[in-house]
Formats: C-alpha cells, sequence, structure tokens
C-alpha cells in the first residue's frame, strides 16, 4: 500500500455517488419548482380577492351611506367595478351593548351573468349606530351595562 499516490483508473466517483448526487439535485429541483409553482398562485389568488375585497368595501360604502333603516334593510343595487352589477341587503341584529349592532351585508355578485351565474358572498360586522335605537332600549341597555360593571367592579373588590 502506497501513501500519496494514487493507483491509475482509481480516480473519479463511484457509480453509487453519482445515483445518490443525482437524486439529491432532482430532488432539490422538485422542491425549488414547487415552491415557485405555490408563489405564483398564491398571487394569483391574492389578485383575485383584491378585486372582491375593493367591490365589498365600495359596496359596504353605499350601503352604509344609507341613514334610513327601513331603506337600508330594502337593499340595494350597485355596479361594481370587478364584478359588474351587484345586489346588496343588509340585516341588523342589536347586541347587548347600547346603539351597537351586529351587521350582515350579502352581496349577490353578478346576477345576470348567464355563464357563471351569481357569486354570493357575506360580511359580518359590527356598527354604532345611534340612530337604529329605539330611545326605551337604549335605557334600558345602558341601565344594564352599568349593573354589569358594577357587579364587575364588586366582584373584584372583594
Amino acid at each position: 500500500m502506497r501513501l500519496g499516490k494514487s493507483r491509475p483508473g482509481s480516480g473519479g466517483f463511484t457509480l453509487l455517488e453519482v445515483l445518490v448526487a443525482l437524486a439529491l439535485f432532482f430532488m432539490a429541483v422538485t422542491f425549488f419548482s414547487m415552491t415557485y409553482l405555490n408563489t405564483l398562485m398564491a398571487i394569483e389568488g391574492t389578485r383575485l380577492n383584491q378585486g372582491l375585497e375593493q367591490d365589498m368595501a365600495a359596496i359596504r360604502r353605499q350601503a352604509l351611506l344609507i341613514a334610513d333603516v327601513e331603506e337600508l334593510e330594502e337593499g340595494g343595487e350597485v355596479v361594481t367595478g370587478e364584478h359588474g352589477l351587484a345586489r346588496w341587503r343588509v340585516e341588523y341584529e342589536p347586541t347587548q351593548v347600547a346603539d351597537l349592532f351586529l351587521v350582515t351585508l350579502s352581496v349577490e355578485l353578478d346576477p345576470d351573468d348567464k355563464e357563471k351565474g351569481a357569486t354570493e358572498a357575506t360580511e359580518q360586522f359590527y356598527l354604532t349606530r345611534p340612530s337604529w335605537s329605539e330611545p326605551t332600549e337604549r335605557d334600558e341597555l345602558r341601565a344594564e351595562t352599568k349593573e354589569r360593571l358594577l357587579d364587575r367592579q364588586l366582584n373584584i373588590r372583594q
């Protein structure tokens, strides 16, 4: 056995080393290509959702400009930028807090589209509107809230 000198014909990689290197290379290429495709799909998804979000914001603004509750409950139609005509309606429920309402905005986008059919979207949010409250209900809710707060304060002090 000679140290320092290699035998002729023993240079290079073995077949097993080459196969392992190729397997690792193809795994890395597959991983990076899947990551790239997932990134492209995510960008496309946000682009589509962004149009819907912008249309929903425009519809929400249009609906909440109406001060009269009866007119608001009737709903309406508005032309959006991305989805064309949209029909909307609003339902609201009082909460345990005076002048605070849980509002459900239901929107039917493109109701006249014969190919795809209508797309429906629903949003729920809380809204403060003193003009929607009945004065007697408001006073009752405020009294109940005051009692709850006093009870909590008494429980904390004990």
